[in-house]
């Protein structure tokens, strides 16, 4: 066909924009996704029906479509598989195979950060079947699948038996079979874009997350990100420092480094990290607001290239990203985001679903519809916007009936 391949792993919101800039470089893209109708197809040359996280199968499909680059932007365990198919076929990868599958077991990170000293909450680490009479931690503990995608099976726990069955449940979604438990730390749950150039983590923004956590599944659900986050410019520098930590202990160079932490005052705990760009649309605000293309950065971080910070300024606004939730039922479709973009009330409309999509409330992945971005100068104007577009939106599902969570937002709960 006369362009190089490039396989890219997952149809998510953020790999839509990546299949987008790696056409515009020259590549026939191939999207590797387990659905049938991931949000991602329509931008893709191609779709290939595979599972992301079989790293086998994608050693496979690379091979037979002589492909030039395997990339996972935004997807975590697809990290892993990316980085073993383009070992396997000798191509460069950003980081080695070994690195990628460590930094994706929640254990082995939380092992890691303690041992270089990064700032994290105190934990422990369990084997399914492991018997436990008692936790040498302070309640309430957040309990993990130790090795798994997004958010799933992650949840608070406010007592021994509330741990314990929780555990359970994380042990049964965790690929390995493990899980962490570690202790709740209280403050703004922030997240850091960062991107590792000579060794040291250079700051584009931060976020801050909205979270909730209901239901008899005690799901927890993120409902916006408000940029910058609302924390000290000395909170901030810590992040910084932090990720520079982070990239040095786990040997993370040119590449992106997304770290998410609990911010109390001035000081700062990592839960997590990812050697990726932020899920979801954080990458839009990150443009929006600062200049700097992640997508474009983590392109170059796979290719090897020197990534510039010219284009880098300070955020001018105020973005939030507000997740659209739905209830139960087959989701058909939303209204009412092209009037309201045509009015200037929101920047754009993000889908998430396809028709004929399942709605599943009991897991946040499965209940998210999409995303709207409203800008703002101040948060009166911000609290307006949100509030305008919230009255003029619904979504349906195939029967007609209205779906959406209408009382999520952070006007209603007050965040």
């Amino acid at each position: 066909m006369g362009k190089p391949v490039a396989i890219v792993l997952g149809g998510t919101a953020p790999h839509c924009e990546l299949i987008k800039e790696l056409k515009r470089r020259g590549y026939y893209t191939i999207l590797l996704d387990y659905l049938k109708d991931p949000i991602a197809k329509k931008f893709a040359d191609e779709h290939v029906i595979e599972s992301t996280l079989d790293k086998e199968a994608v050693y496979r499909v690379a091979k037979e479509r002589n492909a030039s680059l395997v990339i996972s932007a935004a997807v975590d365990q697809a990290n892993i598989s990316a980085c073993y198919a383009l070992e396997k076929l000798g191509l460069f990868a950003p980081y080695s195979y070994e690195t990628a599958d460590r930094i994706t077991n929640k254990g082995v990170m939380k092992e890691e950060m303690i041992r270089h000293g990064i700032p994290t909450s105190k934990y422990m680490y369990f084997d399914q079947g492991q018997e436990i009479t008692d936790l040498e931690l302070r309640y309430p503990v957040m309990v993990k699948p130790a090795d798994s995608n997004s958010s799933n099976g992650v949840k608070k726990a406010n007592s021994f038996e509330e741990m314990c069955v929780y555990l359970k449940d994380a042990q049964k979604i965790s690929r390995n079979g493990r899980a962490v438990v570690e202790e709740f730390v209280t403050g703004r749950e922030i997240s850091a874009y960062c991107f590792i150039k000579d060794h040291k983590a250079k700051l584009i923004m931060t976020a801050e997350r909205v979270c909730v956590t209901e239901g008899e599944e005690k799901a927890i659900k993120c409902y916006a990100t408000i940029a910058p986050a609302r924390i000290s410019e000395k909170a901030a520098k810590r992040a910084e420092e932090v990720t520079t930590m982070i990239a040095n202990a786990f040997g993370i160079n040119n590449s992106p480094l997304f770290t998410q932490a609990m911010v109390n005052g001035d000081d700062l705990f990592v839960i997590e990290f990812a050697p990726r760009v932020g899920g979801g649309t954080s990458f839009k605000t990150v443009r929006k607001n600062t200049g700097f293309d992640l997508i474009s950065a983590a392109l170059d971080s796979y290719l090897g290239n020197d990534v510039s910070f010219e284009t880098l300024h300070a955020p001018e606004n105020i973005y939030v990203i507000n997740i659209l939730y739905g209830n139960k039922g087959i989701f058909d479709h939303i209204e009412g985001m092209e009037a309201l973009a045509g009015e200037g009330i929101i920047e754009e409309f993000i889908p998430y679903k396809t028709a004929g999509t399942e709605v599943d409330p009991s897991r946040a992945s499965s209940s998210r519809l999409g995303t709207f971005i409203v800008k703002a100068s101040d948060t009166a104007e911000l609290n307006e916007r949100i509030r305008k577009a919230y009255a003029r939106i619904e979504a349906y599902d195939t029967e007609g009936n209205p779906i959406l969570r209408h009382d999520l937002n952070i006007v209603d709960q007050n965040a």
